[in-house]
């Protein structure tokens, strides 16, 4: 009987873990409204502010996406995706960038799974984001 118990509660938990996303970003009004609009998308959030935080965060937690900008203090977009690259458990990115031209290189790191363009539409994010959790698993 508790067998059974399990197995939903170990399903669920693997659910939620699907469902976890980091948004890293310095802009503080960007981070507050990606994090509100992905909340009411029934996501788990947390944010970073940059990406030493960033990297802080993703050795502790387990997430599924990353919203991760370019462009930011200490540790920028390009050094956290060099750590998740070092990283047995990679999740999936999408960078946010107001320099899509500078971001060529980075759209064929291997844990990018899309390139939005500053300022991006909220629906378009929202799409990439499903589009991101519904792909298969990435190879570890």
């Amino acid at each position: 009987m508790a067998i059974s118990l399990l197995v939903p509660a170990a399903e669920v938990l693997l659910e939620q873990a699907r469902k976890k996303i980091l948004v890293v970003d310095d802009d503080d009004a960007i981070r507050t409204m990606v994090e509100r609009v992905l909340r009411r998308e029934k996501y788990e959030v947390e944010s970073a502010r940059d990406g030493y935080e960033a990297i802080e965060k993703l050795t502790r937690g387990d997430y599924a996406t990353v919203l991760l900008d370019l462009m930011m203090p200490r540790v920028d977009g390009h050094g956290v995706l060099k750590y998740l690259e070092t990283t047995p458990e990679t999740p999936r990115v999408i960078v946010m960038t107001a320099n899509l031209q500078g971001a060529s290189e980075t759209a064929s790191a291997s844990p990018v799974f899309r390139v939005l363009s500053k300022p991006f539409d909220i629906k378009q994010l929202v799409t990439h984001v499903r589009e991101c959790h519904d792909a298969e698993p990435q190879p570890a």
